[in-house]
């Protein structure tokens, strides 16, 4: 039971504006605590658990009563501590719900010029402070945002004229999310309903553009596995007759793209056209740190190619030692976990199928490759809902821009569909910080200072329009 004034107010514009620029400093050192967090999901015995309460408290002393700790069990798995919150108003106000996730990729301190997990903070070319860091933009940032929006219109307040659901997930980054699964199986489930999802995982076509993400690429990966013998033999004695599992795989890998044109060479994989913003090749190459020397690959615009096209990506492997302990043997079993990205309208059933078929047929010498899905998920196409004009208003009064961008993202975020699926009648907003310079996934990730204070602005924005307009009896 809270003790405040009968009556609630939606704050005035200039109010919420002050705030936020004033909590900066706050959220840019919390952030900073949150990448100190190695909550990679994929290491064993991570550090969830701590990294959620950290979280969960965050949002308790932000005014969200109701955030919990919590974990869902779906079948015989059992998903990652989650962030979870229901901070009801009103049974007649907008609910909204917010979510992120705060698992983050493996990071090769070797390829960073910082620690991955100690924050550090630099200034860019752009005079724009910067805060470096495994997980500082890809999704802690994302955290942060809804830290932000909220404190920014609860301050010392109490209730809103707003119902509000939070959801932190942490295993996005794995692959093999629980929650999407039962979110799946378990639509009406009341702790994911909502009028408004926010899902602040994505982020601007570059520094300051205010941009709408509209697609989201799907995603399927499996191991395939060569076996050709026993055990490890000696390869001058033995070389030659009995092929290398290793030579194997290699050759069946050649064949997921076209030798000429780089396309994605698998038969029944759809692609998808969209009226997505011209991506300038100088940019990319820069943000993508292509070398000189490296001619890009594919038929079409980047921007088709990174939004409305497959890809392949071999993203690990097994079978040879390091070159540090190479050895005369001859590989007797191999492995590579392939990725393949899906244009938004792919199904990923169709696509593992046709991606099975594929390695199965392109397989030498008679070999039988074991293929085994490790990962599904399905694009996303966004449609306009009846907050559209809301949601655009406050991105373009965050920046004090006079148009907002709507691009595609080439990377994968499966819960969407079911978060959906759940609410079919509710506005998706796909949006963040993680525009080009960030570095999502790669070695020096970042996150802009300016961007963060801009997109945690265009939520306060977003959730202050959204609120009743009528004063609400707090409870």
């Amino acid at each position: 039971m809270r003790h405040e004034s009968p009556m609630t107010m939606v704050l005035p514009e200039q109010q919420v504006r002050d705030r936020v620029h004033r909590l900066v400093p706050e959220l840019w050192h919390a952030l900073g605590d949150l990448v100190r967090h190695r909550s990679v999901a994929t290491t064993p015995d991570p550090p969830l658990a701590v990294t959620a309460e950290t979280i969960a408290e965050l949002f308790r002393a932000a005014g969200l009563s109701t955030a919990t700790v919590e974990t869902i069990t779906h079948g015989t798995r059992k998903s990652a501590p989650m962030v979870l919150a229901d901070e009801v108003a009103h049974a007649g106000v907008t609910t909204v719900l917010l979510y992120a996730h705060y698992d983050v990729q493996p990071a090769d301190e070797s390829k960073w010029t910082t620690k991955p997990f100690e924050p550090t903070e630099r200034m860019d070319e752009n005079h724009d402070m910067r805060l470096y860091g495994r997980g500082a933009a890809d999704n802690k940032s994302g955290v942060m945002m809804h830290l932000g929006a909220i404190k920014a219109l609860y301050g010392d307040r109490g209730a809103l004229p707003l119902n509000i659901k939070l959801v932190i997930e942490g295993e996005e980054e794995s692959g093999t999310s629980v929650l999407e699964s039962y979110l799946a199986d378990n639509p009406d489930d009341p702790r994911f309903k909502a009028d408004l999802v926010i899902v602040a995982d994505t982020g601007n076509i570059e520094r300051g553009a205010p941009t709408l993400t509209e697609t989201l690429r799907g995603i399927v990966a499996a191991d395939v596995t060569v076996e050709t013998m026993a055990g490890k033999v000696h390869s001058g004695t033995y070389g030659g007759p009995v092929p290398d599992a290793f030579m194997a795989l290699v050759q069946i890998l050649a064949t997921l793209q076209d030798r000429k044109t780089g396309d994605v060479a698998i038969e029944g994989l759809s692609q998808y056209d969209h009226a997505w913003p011209t991506v300038p090749e100088a940019d990319y190459r820069r943000d993508a740190g292509v070398l000189p020397m490296t001619s890009l690959i594919g038929s079409g615009t980047i921007a088709k190619l990174l939004y409305g096209k497959p890809s392949v990506t071999v993203t690990g492997l097994s079978g040879l030692p390091l070159v540090s302990g190479a050895a005369n043997v001859l590989c007797a079993k191999a492995k590579a976990r392939v990725s393949l990205r899906l244009a938004p309208n792919q199904d990923p059933d169709e696509a593992y199928a046709a991606m099975a078929a594929h390695i199965t047929a392109a397989a030498p010498w008679g070999l039988k490759p074991v293929v085994k899905q490790v990962a599904s998920g399905a694009g996303f196409i966004a449609s306009a809902g009846e907050h559209q004009r809301e949601i655009e208003r406050a991105l373009m009064e965050a920046y004090h821009a006079s148009s907002v961008a709507r691009a595609g993202q080439g990377g994968s975020i499966p819960l969407v569909n079911a978060l959906r699926a759940a609410n079919p009648e509710a506005d998706m907003v796909l949006w963040g910080c993680e525009e080009p310079s960030s570095h999502a996934h790669g070695a020096d990730e970042s996150v802009s200072q300016s961007e963060l204070e801009h997109m945690t602005l265009a939520e306060a924005l977003l959730l202050r329009s959204v609120m009743s307009p009528i004063p609400i009896q707090a409870s």
